[in-house]
């Protein structure tokens, strides 16, 4: 199937906050389906050296610098098209009321499922997070440097989660930091299923996962299977939990740690959830926050009752471990 996508960038330089302020309007036309393409963090990520420069592949280093891109998904139908106008409405909105977005700009192509699915394998290598953790492709070799720790095999395809991005990374280094051990956890926005993972890897005992896509829902079902957990300890749902009442109620309660790897909007509209269906004593991990809007998530979580008990950033994103007392 040939997929409509949308391509949205500046012709300038983009605003620190374009890639989040881009994904919320994205969501809020109807797309629940996007990548960006933004190397920006590679300069700063390869000044401070350490082990993650040995995994990136040259051609993705001489990316660096450039503008970043935010692509869209849409089905080639009737509903993909009503989608696309709806976006095409809010960037010329945004372009036209927000001096910062002066020179964004947009086009449209299409692209098959194989080529979506299969061109970014080349920039995807092993590697460890934390302490405990490896994380491989399917299509790799275990390193030397995988000895000791617990291996997460991954091939998210079209979703979101290599464990490469600052958020997913900083996501796994907090599970490794909170007892896991026999804990019932949701993990909220699960992508490719890889916090999931994570999360039984290092004991817990039961997860659910939620995505609102459906593409993001079955891979991430695939992937856990793959790693040799079924349905006795993984339920895999999909839906909105804003919007849907009936999702909520199947999602239950009752949960030890939440892992929410989504964008600081949502996050700060789900708040309430969160606290409602956490444990006390519980924890939530709270990630895919662009650094400006930390305080911002904050003030939400506080506001309805978490302590914070530690945030971290790295590339300009933060994470909030937030703890129900």
């Amino acid at each position: 199937m040939d997929w409509i996508k949308i391509n949205v960038t500046c012709e300038k330089e983009c605003p620190a906050t374009f890639s989040e302020d881009i994904a919320n309007l994205l969501i809020i036309s109807g797309v629940d389906t996007f990548t960006t393409d933004d190397f920006s963090d590679l300069e700063e990520t390869l000044s401070q050296g350490g082990i993650f420069y040995d995994y990136i592949d040259d051609e993705l280093l001489s990316l660096q610098g450039s503008t970043p891109v935010v692509h869209a998904f849409l089905t080639p139908d009737e509903e993909g098209e009503e989608i696309c106008n709806a976006v095409y409405k809010a960037l010329e909105e945004l372009k036209s009321t927000n001096p910062e977005y002066s020179t964004l700009k947009w086009d449209r192509d299409s692209v098959r499922d194989e080529d979506w699915e299969n061109n970014w394998k080349e920039f995807f290598k092993p590697f460890p997070v934390g302490d405990k953790l490896y994380v491989k492709p399917t299509w790799e070799e275990l390193g030397e440097d995988a000895r000791g720790r617990y291996i997460i095999e991954i091939d998210p395809s079209s979703s979101f989660g290599t464990g490469t991005h600052a958020t997913t990374k900083l996501c796994l280094e907090r599970l490794e930091k909170i007892q896991t051990e026999n804990t019932h956890v949701l993990d909220m926005g699960c992508g490719s299923g890889i916090l999931s993972i994570g999360a039984l890897l290092l004991g817990a005992k039961s997860v659910v996962a939620v995505d609102i896509d459906e593409v993001a829902s079955r891979i991430a079902k695939e992937n856990l299977e793959n790693n040799g957990f079924d349905s006795n300890r993984v339920t895999v749902l999909c839906g909105n939990a804003l919007e849907d009442e009936s999702l909520v109620k199947t999602i239950g309660e009752g949960f030890d740690v939440i892992c929410a790897n989504i964008v600081a909007g949502i996050i700060v509209e789900m708040s309430p959830l969160f606290m409602s269906v956490l444990n006390n004593g519980g924890y939530l991990i709270a990630s895919g926050i662009i650094s400006e809007r930390e305080t911002e998530v904050r003030i939400a979580l506080e506001k309805v009752g978490f302590k914070v008990v530690e945030t971290a950033s790295e590339d300009d994103w933060s994470v909030i471990l937030a703890q129900k007392i």
